[in-house]
């Protein structure tokens, strides 16, 4: 195809206003190395005495933040922690224009729409931080927040993308446009597939809701809408399958081949 021209917060998860628990090895681990301004104070459980444990033991000590022994009580009942927990400061979203300011090429971002579940919002911050994607366009309202469970679905990977949040996604898709931006919306129902799409040039994919889509006038506001083609008998595809896939294949059409 050528071209024309916030829920509730979850208990056991989040710490006073303004910060955030997280969990897991990797995750501490990934925010210790890159963003460590954020880490507040590190909790190691005492039966976790072995080389990753002590890694970010003195990763914590490296950059002057407290390490507690012990786990916070609820932290322990409530979550998967691998004897590793963090209280950080949430991340500050961007906005839309230190978002564009940020970006380099070829330019890649994907908005979000109405994502309410944490552990696929953080599974598509996945995605998005393994293909390269330049930034992560939430709206304020109707999205999961950024949490603990998110921090813990993206694998340490949240570090590595950028996340800027808007009060209008279509104000913000009309804003894109006018700096030269392509908007391709995600909908299973398109007839024009990824593979029959011509990806090149700042592009922005619109990913919708895990049971309703794109609602239908950020639909409006897409210049192309594209699926991936199914095998019989297969309907659909998780949305942080989907989008990884996608992206997947926008990077492979915009990026040059390596030389080996």
């Amino acid at each position: 195809m050528k071209k024309p021209r916030r829920s509730k917060s979850e208990p056991g998860v989040d710490g006073p206003a303004g910060t955030a628990m997280i969990w897991g090895i990797h995750p501490v681990s990934e925010l210790l190395r890159r963003r460590p301004n954020l880490v507040l104070t590190v909790f190691l459980a005492p039966e976790r005495d072995d080389a990753k444990a002590r890694n970010i033991g003195e990763l914590a000590v490296h950059h002057r933040i407290r390490v507690q022994q012990g786990l916070p009580p609820e932290q322990a009942e409530t979550t998967a922690h691998q004897g590793v927990a963090a209280l950080i400061k949430t991340p500050t979203p961007l906005s839309l224009g230190e978002l564009l300011a940020r970006t380099t090429g070829p330019p890649l971002l994907l908005m979000l729409d109405s994502l309410q579940d944490p552990h696929n919002l953080g599974a598509v911050i996945r995605s998005a931080a393994a293909f390269g994607v330049n930034g992560v366009i939430l709206p304020k309202d109707r999205s999961a927040p950024i949490t603990g469970t998110v921090m813990k679905a993206a694998a340490g990977t949240l570090p590595l993308v950028e996340i800027c949040q808007v009060t209008n996604l279509a104000d913000s898709l009309r804003k894109l446009k006018e700096q030269g931006f392509w908007i391709y919306g995600a909908a299973g129902d398109a007839p024009t597939t990824i593979y029959q799409t011509d990806f090149n040039g700042p592009i922005c994919l619109v990913v919708g809701n895990e049971q309703k889509g794109i609602r239908p006038l950020l639909r409006r506001h897409c210049d192309f809408l594209i699926s991936i083609p199914l095998a019989a008998g297969v309907e659909s595809l998780n949305v942080s399958v989907a989008a990884g896939i996608m992206l997947a294949e926008i990077r492979r059409r915009q990026l040059p081949p390596s030389v080996g």
